[in-house]
């Protein structure tokens, strides 16, 4: 199974530029754990809930502080045609809770997290029970 269909494709974004608390507050109402941080169009980086946490804990979350400062460089992309067991490979080995979903030319497609992943695993599994079922059901 591909990622693409389990992709979230409403996806929170922001500038570098913004401001960290702006940030926060949007994903807070949105209820997302993360927001795609964007340059020219172009997915750049993803800040998470856990950047704004380390930010309130080191105390660097002053009126001053822009989503940039907090944006870790560590992000990985990936096109819809991932295969789901590949994408739990690279997000285990990698530490990584989401996936910047893009499409062939770097536009934005969505996010992959963790979530979805367990969804895709969950479907994969449903569908080997039933195709074991099927092919030992008595014909």
């Amino acid at each position: 199974m591909e990622i693409g269909p389990l992709t979230t494709r409403a996806v929170l974004t922001v500038e570098g530029g913004d401001s960290l608390r702006e940030a926060a507050v949007s994903m807070m109402e949105r209820g997302v754990g993360s927001a795609v941080v964007l340059t020219d169009d172009k997915p750049t980086g993803i800040i998470t809930d856990r950047d704004a946490l380390r930010a309130i804990a080191q105390d660097k979350t002053g009126d001053g502080s822009n989503v940039k400062e907090f944006v870790s460089g560590r992000m990985m992309k990936a096109l819809p045609s991932m295969e789901v067991v590949e994408a739990a490979q690279m997000m285990r080995e990698r530490g990584f809770r989401h996936l910047i979903v893009v499409d062939e030319n770097d536009n934005l497609v969505g996010v992959f997290s963790m979530r979805d992943l367990v969804v895709g695993l969950l479907e994969e599994r449903r569908q080997l029970a039933k195709s074991v079922s099927q092919d030992s059901a008595p014909g």
